[in-house]
């Protein structure tokens, strides 16, 4: 089962969730090889309740996830924390939904949560909890106190950090910190357009349907991590993508958008 377990169903959390563009996202998804993403919008974009009324509305729900065209979506989001970095909660949809109600408080850049309060607030719902970019420029995750980073179940191995630092460099930096922590890592793209997608993922030995499952496919590391040779190419013409989409200014839910 190949998992992205860092997608974005908009194009920017400051724009309104397009129906043509997500979908765009899971046919990309389909042909790339992948079987299931993990959609993780932040935690306060805009219109984050919009994609799961339109996912709710629309799919069927099996296990913790909506099967979309024979594409597995695990509900999830990315929250910023107080002191920088971010995380990737990952869990049912009643979970996920009632998360983002109690982040409600938390939502503007001089009031984010803490961490530990963070962590606290997820092991309650038996989240999922992944270190999104955790060495990442202006974010670093890392430099938050070990005890508490020692309570993510794994750390993100990201597309763009690969993009900009290299891939031995990316690697080598999330390696050592995974040991010193005693983490598994997982990859993730952190794609905001379809054509991002399956530049990197995490091959799981087995089909998931639950986030119970998940979690113990990523604590036995039941798995393998996978980067296509095209994943550099694939990120430059996503940011290509989305900067020309941004700067058109025409961009919203009704924009007709097909790759």
């Amino acid at each position: 089962m190949n998992v992205d377990f860092h997608v974005h169903g908009l194009l920017s959390k400051r724009k309104d969730f397009n129906k043509d563009f997500f979908m765009n996202e899971i046919y990309f998804s389909k042909d790339n090889g992948l079987d299931a993403i993990v959609l993780c919008e932040h935690f306060n974009a805009k219109d984050f309740l919009v994609i799961y009324d339109f996912l709710e509305k629309n799919y069927t729900y099996d296990g913790d996830r909506y099967i979309i065209d024979g594409i597995s979506v695990f509900p999830a989001m990315e929250v910023s924390v107080k002191n920088k970095g971010h995380v990737i909660l990952c869990g049912d949809r009643e979970s996920i939904v009632n998360i983002y109600k109690s982040l409600e408080t938390f939502r503007e850049k001089e009031n984010l949560i803490d961490l530990e309060e963070l962590l606290d607030l997820a092991e309650v719902f038996n989240l999922l909890k992944i270190g999104a970019h955790p060495c990442r420029r202006g974010h670093k995750l890392c430099k938050h106190p070990h005890e508490l980073l020692k309570r993510l179940d794994a750390l993100d191995l990201n597309g763009k950090d690969i993009f900009k630092k290299g891939e031995g460099i990316a690697r080598d930096e999330v390696i050592n910190l995974s040991q010193e922590l005693g983490l598994n890592i997982i990859t993730g793209s952190d794609s905001h357009t379809p054509v991002q997608l399956g530049g990197i993922y995490t091959s799981l030995n087995k089909e998931c349907k639950t986030i119970k499952e998940l979690k113990e496919c990523i604590k036995n590391n039941d798995y393998t991590i996978e980067i296509n040779s095209a994943l550099n190419f694939k990120i430059f013409s996503s940011k290509i993508l989305k900067r020309y989409l941004l700067k058109a200014d025409t961009y919203d839910k009704n924009t007709e958008f097909k790759i």
